[in-house]
């Protein structure tokens, strides 16, 4: 066992994204302290952890980001020829930070656990047949909204990783995506991720009807290559 997993402490890696459990992302790591961490990282055989960055502020010009983060599993790593790295990650555990350490090049930090209480409980299932529904749904909606394939071949099996594929796919803001992220409980999670999603479905049955209407084309002026934003 290395020394990551015997203390609890793992490089962290700042973004600005919120990362879920069960996602899977490409990383470009191009500067030298990021690729420091991952030369560490494929050393030890160990993941990250993966947070959302804060802005910089007047009153706190270099603010820690949030503690509440999940574990990056490294499993394609790719060299390029301007020597910086093309890396897959998908996510594991997720964490909260006990403490921050800035003492090598990248930062790191003292973790502990955080898994999602009453996972298996009577009232998550009973919310993941609802989410699921709702899910299929928004995923329609996107799709015929903005030309993409965002199906999903299958639900997932466990409404614990159903909330999780929900959360990464709302068309949201990284706050708010935050707060889903930072959710102690599972039933919690599904009834936030409800209300969203019932907002979100709103807006995308204006956006595509507004699409469907000759007298209210949301391209017009923009020629054939106007495109509409999601995020």
């Amino acid at each position: 066992m290395n020394d990551y997993h015997r203390t609890n402490l793992i490089p962290i890696f700042p973004l600005s994204m919120v990362f879920f459990p069960g996602q899977i992302k490409m990383l470009h790591i191009f500067e030298p302290r990021y690729k420091e961490l991952l030369q560490m990282c494929i050393h030890t055989g160990s993941p990250f952890g993966i947070v959302l960055n804060r802005p910089p502020t007047r009153q706190d010009p270099s603010p820690l980001p949030h503690r509440v983060g999940v574990m990056a599993h490294i499993f394609q790593v790719a060299r390029q020829s301007d020597d910086t790295y093309h890396i897959q990650i998908y996510g594991g555990e997720r964490f909260q930070v006990q403490h921050f350490y800035d003492t090598r090049a990248f930062l790191q930090a003292e973790i502990s656990s955080f898994p999602l209480a009453q996972a298996e409980s009577e009232e998550a299932f009973s919310l993941s047949d609802i989410v699921g529904d709702m899910l299929e749904s928004y995923l329609d909606a996107l799709t015929e909204a903005s030309g993409y394939d965002f199906q999903l071949p299958d639900l997932p099996e466990t409404p614990e990783q159903l909330a999780y594929i929900t959360a990464s796919v709302l068309q949201i803001n990284n706050q708010q995506k935050q707060t889903l992220l930072n959710i102690p409980t599972l039933p919690e999670l599904f009834r936030q991720e409800i209300q969203h999603l019932s907002s979100e479905l709103n807006l995308m049955d204006w956006i595509n009807d507004t699409i469907a209407s000759p007298a209210n084309n949301l391209f017009d002026g923009y020629g054939s290559e106007g495109v509409i934003s999601l995020n």
